[in-house]
């Protein structure tokens, strides 16, 4: 029986149903752009608002390509390298977003056109004093989530974003430079959407931000145009339908006066991205199997969990190239991979099964979203894991 799930890439029960797998080189990723549209899609309408697309997540160009068309509300750019992927392929807006950003990155996104998403009131005197003659571009400030909602959203507390009072002094030096404001924003994190009106849920950090939105007003002379209330969507969004008509109503009264977007990456490319890797090894230690495969933390870092207090390794969808035979040992199994570190273990499957044996591929789901690109393919000279397409309902 197939698992019926618009949103993620089906993997039916059925082995025969997935001989297209058997094409992808390994170690290797698959994404699917018409997963990527839906999904984007179904967020985007749940929340009635913009939805500006975090490329950070996932800027495989090939993806990009069959995909940008359908970012119209814009993309997030926090690289020199993301900002060139996306000129000359995506025609709706693009915001740079970081930190760190530098002359030659600023001179860059000045060209193309970008709106800036100002961090901090050095950022915002780095900017005037580049632009020069050039045309002014309009920006959007930056607000730190547990600054904006003291006492509310510790869990939020990072080094991104002003203090309101920074904020102010950053809106004043921009307004002596005829730079716009034209927004605010702020990010509570990955994985902080919720609706639990504790005061400091996803609503309350909107509705802080439209209450900070007068004081920046007074400061510009003119009135806020856009929030953009972050996001913090998981990979599974789409499995509670209820939270975002709850987070809709409760965002009702600020539509009369603002634009209200959002942004995401994670909750639009998880499920559209598969991670393939092949059995290179078996063998059997302390009473399970361990399959060593030829792609490992090199190649998706986030399967091995290291920077998780608790390890819970993801359960993979074991493709055999046979049968397994009768009699073959019932083991739990450990899949690890092509690394010397002790750290690389990409999953486990609890309860016992046939053995896996050499030359069967091991599929991880929910893979879209940072797996390939937060991972540190120097290592041991392994080179990063290949990419393919696959569009749903294709057979290869």
């Amino acid at each position: 029986m197939t698992r019926i799930d618009p949103l993620s890439i089906p993997l039916p029960e059925d082995d025969s149903a997935l001989q297209w797998l058997w094409e992808v080189k390994t170690p290797g990723y698959v994404f699917d752009p018409a997963i990527v549209l839906a999904r984007f899609q179904r967020l985007r309408a749940w929340l009635d608002s913009r939805l500006i697309v975090s490329l950070k997540a996932n800027s495989n160009l090939e993806l990009l390509i069959r995909c940008g068309h359908g970012f119209v509300d814009g993309v997030e750019l926090a690289s020199l390298g993301e900002l060139d992927l996306a000129v000359g392929r995506i025609s709706a807006v693009k915001y740079v977003n970081n930190p760190s950003m530098d002359e030659t990155f600023m001179r860059a996104a000045l060209a193309s056109r970008c709106v800036f998403i100002i961090d901090s009131l050095c950022q915002a005197e780095r900017l005037t004093a580049v632009l020069g003659k050039q045309h002014a571009p309009q920006t959007i400030l930056r607000l730190n989530a547990a600054e904006l909602t003291p006492g509310k959203r510790r869990e939020a507390a990072d080094h991104f974003g002003m203090a309101p009072r920074e904020a102010m002094l950053a809106a004043a030096a921009l307004t002596r430079a005829d730079v716009p404001v034209i927004g605010l924003h702020s990010f509570a994190g990955s994985h902080q959407f919720r609706v639990d009106e504790s005061g400091g849920d996803s609503a309350d950090l909107a509705h802080a931000l439209a209450a900070f939105a007068a004081d920046i007003a007074r400061a510009t002379g003119a009135p806020m145009e856009m929030l953009n209330c972050g996001g913090g969507f998981g990979e599974r969004f789409h499995e509670n339908e209820d939270l975002f008509a709850a987070y809709r109503q409760r965002l009702a009264p600020l539509r009369q006066t603002f634009q209200l977007a959002h942004e995401s990456g994670r909750g639009i490319f998880a499920g559209a991205g598969l991670f393939a890797t092949r059995i290179r090894a078996v063998k059997t230690l302390d009473g399970h199997c361990v399959a060593v495969c030829d792609g490992g933390l090199s190649h998706n870092f986030l399967l091995a969990r290291t920077e998780s207090a608790i390890k819970k390794y993801a359960r993979p969808r074991l493709l055999r190239r046979q049968p397994a035979t009768d009699g073959a040992p019932m083991l739990p199994v450990k899949y690890v991979g092509s690394t010397c570190s002790r750290a690389d273990v990409i999953g486990w499957q609890p309860a016992p099964v046939a053995a896996p044996s050499v030359g069967d591929m091991v599929i991880f789901e929910q893979c879209g979203a940072y797996h390939p690109s937060y991972s540190v393919s120097g290592f041991l000279s392994l080179g990063a894991a290949g990419a393919f397409i696959h569009q749903s309902g294709e057979s290869s």
